[in-house]
């Protein structure tokens, strides 16, 4: 199954992404990453944010994905108290998985 999915931190952005990416590598050993894009916060007051995408193959369940992509947000210390009060450590969304989408990159 295809999988697409979007790494961004506006916190200590260029360190967090790396390890981020490095995390995932171990979970998802034939993962791809875009190089990184800066950006505006949307929605919420804050530093600029550093984006990218990841793509890899994978034979997990969509659930299995999910629940890594948000054990590596709390390895972090990334929490919705942190993120109402505009502090993103690192936020890693499912996008697409196979031809199913499941939600849209609001930074493209």
């Amino acid at each position: 199954m295809k999988v697409i999915i979007t790494l961004g931190s506006n916190q200590n952005q260029e360190e967090n992404i790396s390890k981020a990416q490095k995390r995932l590598r171990e979970i998802f050993g034939n993962i791809l990453f875009s190089e990184p894009k800066w950006t505006d916060a949307i929605g919420i007051v804050s530093d600029k944010f550093l984006n990218c995408i990841g793509t890899f193959e994978t034979f997990y369940p969509q659930n299995v994905i999910e629940h890594y992509l948000k054990q590596i947000e709390t390895e972090f210390g990334d929490s919705h108290e942190n993120h109402k009060k505009g502090l993103v450590f690192i936020d890693l969304d499912l996008i697409k998985y196979g031809n199913k989408t499941i939600r849209e990159v609001i930074w493209l």
